[in-house]
């Protein structure tokens, strides 16, 4: 199915996985200390060739707790810290998960689309 979808299906589980970590910073936007979090999603598409992610080969090994889905987890550099240490910045939190839905959406309207084509091949339409 790798050969089908290409990297799209990776591209999916990352806007899910940044969805999560983009929810829990708008949750966490009152909490003190709290540090926003990110992944570089373009970063991470573009080194999918050369996949050098960290991967358990015993069921006992911990997972990389800097790491979502493969993923290098980073904080984000805020443009002004609260005073309560806070690094959450609700506009950009809400920027980054409106653009973070609508790639999904395109990842999912790809991923109609191609299994349209697949049907109908599959059907001699």
């Amino acid at each position: 199915m790798d050969k089908i979808f290409g990297l799209t299906e990776r591209a999916l589980q990352m806007s899910e996985d940044r969805a999560v970590l983009l929810t829990n910073n708008v949750v966490n936007s009152s909490t003190p200390h709290y540090k926003a979090k990110d992944i570089d999603f373009n970063g991470i598409l573009q080194g999918l060739k050369q996949d050098t992610n960290l991967s358990a080969t015993n069921s006992r090994h911990l997972p990389a707790s800097n790491q979502l889905g493969g993923a290098k987890v980073l904080y984000r550099i805020p443009h002004q810290m609260n005073l309560d240490g806070n690094t959450v910045d609700d506009e950009i939190e809400r920027k980054n998960f409106l653009e973070n839905s609508l790639r999904y959406q395109v990842g999912l309207t790809f991923v109609q689309n191609k299994s349209d084509q697949l049907m109908k091949a599959l059907k001699g339409e």
